[in-house]
């Protein structure tokens, strides 16, 4: 063998040696081996991740709860709407079906509005004119409205 290979080949052992030695040499505080490095920055990876999984869920619940809330107040608002709306229409009848029971409104007159007024003034038999053409309570009441606005107007 040459001297340049035999320089090489014993330069090459020198270093498989050195090698050896690292690995197996306890490392001193502060410093950490490559694999220790990327099994850390793994477990930080993962960290983070679990961290913004459960940072995603907290938001989600509370988006959740916000949606819930605004629904329960959309509801509250929509009964109490609801509410007026049926007040509106009952003030809307006439005091004497009012103050009617409703099962005998229903029996009685099929929830017919002029039926019952004619019934409680005890004119259901009559076949007049004028009370052949007695429009709903209701009606009759938006009527008169719309001519006294109209009157205020003139």
């Amino acid at each position: 063998m040459s001297t340049a290979a035999s320089s090489r080949s014993e330069l090459h052992s020198q270093q498989q040696q050195q090698q050896r030695q690292q690995r197996d040499e306890p490392m001193s505080p502060g410093t950490l081996s490559s694999k220790t490095i990327r099994s850390l920055n793994r477990h930080a990876q993962r960290q983070l991740a679990e961290e913004q999984r459960l940072a995603m869920l907290e938001n989600f619940d509370m988006e959740v709860e916000d949606k819930i809330r605004s629904m329960r107040t959309q509801l509250d608002v929509d009964k109490m709407d609801l509410r007026l709306k049926a007040e509106c229409e009952i003030a809307q009848l006439p005091k004497c079906v009012r103050d009617m029971p409703l099962k005998t409104f229903i029996h009685e007159y099929g929830g017919d509005v002029a039926a019952a007024v004619r019934g409680m003034l005890r004119i259901e038999g009559e076949e007049s004119s004028v009370l052949a053409s007695l429009p709903e309570a209701p009606l009759a009441i938006r009527m008169r409205r719309k001519k006294a606005a109209l009157n205020q107007v003139k």
